[in-house]
């Protein structure tokens, strides 16, 4: 870390830090969620509402049997309903090329809505199911990195982004002992945006919109708090940063960099996957370090964002199938570059 990032943590101190030790005493970090997790309030959409209770009490009567092929047939149907295949076809194009045939195109495509469909019965029940589930049917690895992290009372910048089981990697982290926020836009309708709020929040997984939230998510690494960031968002041009995603300019987050940049807070990547019918495993894959050039602060931040990108990239490639290849990754393009959908 740069000379410039040392003095602001130093000045940051760790009286402002909450927490002694990770990982902290669950109900701590069930207080501290509770009281940072940002509202989500809903009138009306009693339709809405209710359907939803229906889906939640339908999902949680399922065995565990039940619920992986069930969300395994999601999967399939929005398969054969060729879901967004136009644009993952063209993503897994851009990505690979002539390295992979079409058919291996089309079983990473196939694959990942699969996962998708488990993601969609799996937040209808493993956020509500408490502690003994996380600690009994969820596995760590390099749990250490991110606790060693954690313990230097920096707080911990966590990347993220739509990969494997996406935000429920939060349940793992709040029900064991590690105060986590992520920062994720309101969804429009507001009964589905309550419900995933509270579901974030039953795994005391707080939520930070990402409207004006520097301050907040800044605040929340100087308490202690591990803060997820997604880093493959295709981003507003007037917002992003041009990367190298996969060998072509895409629109990408430079915020994270930003924060890493300001805080000196360690920096560390992971994800959650499903690896059978009832068990599932948090990967901490690596701890990214900041690559400084303190006299060039714009280079400095572009170099990290693509460090950090580059980070993310290694583990698409490495398990393909776990990401979502529906996404518009590249809608955003440089100047005189056409949108690869169109």
């Amino acid at each position: 870390m740069n000379t410039r990032c040392e003095r602001k943590a130093m000045d940051r101190a760790t009286d402002g830090v909450q927490f002694k030790s990770y990982p902290v005493p669950l109900e701590q970090v069930t207080a501290y969620s509770r009281e940072h997790s940002r509202p989500a309030a809903v009138k009306g959409q009693y339709g809405t509402r209710i359907f939803i209770r229906i889906l939640l009490l339908f999902a949680q009567s399922l065995s565990w049997k039940g619920a992986y092929r069930l969300g395994t047939g999601i999967g399939k149907l929005m398969y054969r309903l060729k879901l967004r295949r136009k644009t993952a076809i063209i993503n897994l194009d851009i990505a690979y090329g002539e390295k992979k045939s079409p058919a291996e195109k089309e079983r990473i495509y196939k694959e990942s809505m699969i996962n998708l469909g488990r993601v969609v019965i799996n937040y209808l029940r493993l956020p509500f199911m408490g502690p003994s589930f996380w600690e009994e049917k969820c596995d760590w690895k390099n749990e250490h990195l991110l606790k060693d992290a954690l313990n230097r009372r920096k707080g911990a910048l966590l990347l993220a982004g739509h990969y494997g089981m996406m935000d429920l990697a939060g349940g793992k982290l709040g029900l064991c002992g590690y105060p986590v926020a992520v920062v994720g836009k309101n969804i429009k309708n507001p009964a589905i945006d309550r419900f995933v709020v509270q579901a974030r929040n039953a795994m005391n997984l707080g939520t930070i919109h990402p409207k004006d939230s520097m301050e907040r998510i800044i605040a929340g690494i100087e308490r202690g708090e591990a803060v997820a960031m997604a880093v493959d968002q295709n981003m507003k041009k007037k917002y992003g940063i041009f990367l190298n995603w996969m060998g072509r300019p895409a629109s990408s987050v430079r915020s994270a960099a930003y924060v890493a940049r300001e805080t000196g807070t360690p920096v560390v990547m992971g994800y959650l996957h499903q690896k059978g019918v009832e068990r599932f495993e948090l990967v901490v894959t690596e701890e990214i370090e900041w690559q400084s050039f303190p006299d060039e602060p714009e280079k400095e931040l572009a170099i990290n964002a693509q460090v950090q990108s580059d980070a993310f990239q290694r583990i698409i490639f490495d398990r393909p199938e776990l990401w979502f290849w529906i996404h518009r990754r590249w809608k955003h393009q440089p100047e005189g570059v056409p949108n690869p959908y169109k």
